[in-house]
């Protein structure tokens, strides 16, 4: 049960994601931070992302989840930085910014990431009530 509602909750905060990620903002970063060195190397410094996922991301396509949070923390920028914002900052709910918080979390697996997110969403409901 808990491994479905992971599943559903991560399926709908990446179409989010790829609903407001600026492909250009993001793949220009990927670009001018790869810089000479070739997709392989890039790659492996990255970790869990494929020399075809980065260059699919480098032509402007969506990563997932996943990969967006590798790419963020290897460009070393907030996941917000990357969002349209229309001149306005991105808002994201309280359990998107747990979720996306600890699922950048290397040290957790995405479902131990999720079950503690359900932890702390229910905490911090609980106290403001």
């Amino acid at each position: 049960m808990a491994n479905r509602s992971f599943t559903a909750f991560s399926s709908k905060l990446s179409k989010r994601i790829a609903d407001s990620l600026t492909a250009p903002q993001a793949s220009r970063q990927v670009r001018n931070k790869r810089g000479t060195r070739g997709l392989r190397e890039t790659s492996a410094e990255i970790g869990n992302v494929s020399t075809s996922t980065l260059s699919r991301v480098e032509n402007g396509n969506m990563p997932d989840m996943e990969t967006f949070m590798a790419l963020c923390d290897w460009l070393q920028v907030r996941p917000g930085d990357l969002f349209l914002t229309d001149y306005q900052p991105q808002q994201l709910d309280i359990d998107e910014e747990i979720v996306i918080l600890l699922l950048g979390d290397k040290r957790l697996e995405p479902e131990t990431a999720y079950a503690l997110s359900q932890i702390v969403k229910a905490t911090y409901r609980y106290l403001l009530e």
